[in-house]
């Protein structure tokens, strides 16, 4: 068995596809050690990615699978297909316009055997521009040992760990017992994914060394989808079926205010958060949509044991639950309170 099974989706990456692919074959642990599985997204450049691929997969026939998709399924639907055929100890996952250290999986590998953890965390750099920059994080190095329901709860509202796939390795057979998959066709992923582990996993590592190369292209395509109401609602729609998911396990009774808590942050609050982080507009009418969403999910969405801990979003919960939110409201609470 590989030790890790890397899954990285390719959409008309050519460009970036040499370094990241060169960042992986030499990789200390050695690449007999790795499975890398390249998904071939429907790429729509001439063929250029997909006999880039070909030529990897040729000089590395025992190491490197590809996947050619006949279809576009965004990132996500690329990284379930990828899934399908993982075999190793370990999954990761790795975006083709990315790279990562060469020493990435020696370290996190050991690091997730020492701590026999189902998950290992790890730092990144962000890179536009041709400037790198080391996010900051002020979360020491920690072994994470989840015993009880009441750690847990402690741990998925104070926790450490955030819903991003690409920063963090996943013990197979973790994946396999939550069940989990990736959103597809939307460009906002990753929740679906993540989110549902953190009631499975019981052992995790976190580790601040920035190890992965995070790529952020101005002028590409998902930064400016990221910039529309409708590529907003993408998100929102993400987080109402990561809530619908978990409604469906076994975990909703008991971890119902931690999951609502959640919900409300990742479906409502997020959402306005990332409209004024981007600095655009959300209309009153997008915004009354969403509302209506909680309303019908959840009747004690102004309640919550933790509400002296959020008192940003209580303003916004309570708010709601006293009626006529105006475009005045929504523009104030934007200004004066959100954070």
């Amino acid at each position: 068995m590989k030790k890790i099974s890397v899954i990285i989706p390719c959409f008309n990456v050519a460009k970036w596809l040499p370094q990241c692919f060169l960042s992986l074959v030499q990789q200390t642990i050695g690449i007999h050690n790795l499975e890398l599985i390249f998904v071939n997204d429907a790429s729509t450049d001439d063929g250029a990615t997909w006999e880039l691929l070909k030529e990897m997969e040729q000089a590395y026939p025992e190491d490197v699978l590809i996947i050619d998709l006949p279809e576009n399924r965004h990132q996500g639907g690329a990284r379930n297909e990828g899934l399908k055929y993982a075999t190793g100890e370990y999954i990761s996952f790795v975006d083709a316009d990315d790279w990562v250290e060469i020493d990435l999986y020696e370290k996190v590998y050991g690091k997730a055997k020492a701590g026999e953890a189902e998950i290992v965390q790890f730092g990144q750099y962000l890179y536009m521009d041709e400037i790198v920059r080391k996010t900051d994080s002020s979360v020491p190095d920690k072994i994470i040992h989840i015993t009880n329901p009441e750690e847990r709860k402690k741990w998925l509202v104070f926790g450490e760990l955030h819903c991003g796939c690409w920063n963090k390795i996943y013990k197979r057979e973790l994946i396999e017992q939550a069940n989990v998959q990736f959103a597809e066709h939307v460009i906002y992923e990753e929740p679906l994914f993540v989110y549902p582990l953190y009631f499975y996993v019981s052992r995790m590592v976190i580790m601040q060394e920035p190890l992965y190369y995070h790529r952020l292209n101005a002028s590409g395509t998902m930064y400016s989808k990221m910039q529309k109401e409708k590529t907003l609602m993408e998100h929102a729609q993400v987080q109402l079926a990561v809530w619908k998911f978990m409604k469906n396990t076994e975990f909703f009774h008991t971890y119902y205010e931690e999951i609502k808590l959640y919900f409300l942050h990742s479906y409502l609050y997020e959402t306005l958060f990332f409209v004024k982080s981007r600095g655009f507009y959300i209309s009153l009418e997008m915004f009354l949509r969403l509302v209506d969403v909680v309303k019908s999910e959840i009747d004690d969405y102004d309640e919550s044991p933790y509400a002296k801990d959020i008192p940003e979003k209580m303003i916004l919960y309570k708010a709601i639950r006293n009626g006529d939110f105006t475009e005045d409201d929504l523009q104030n609470y934007m200004n004066s309170v959100l954070r």
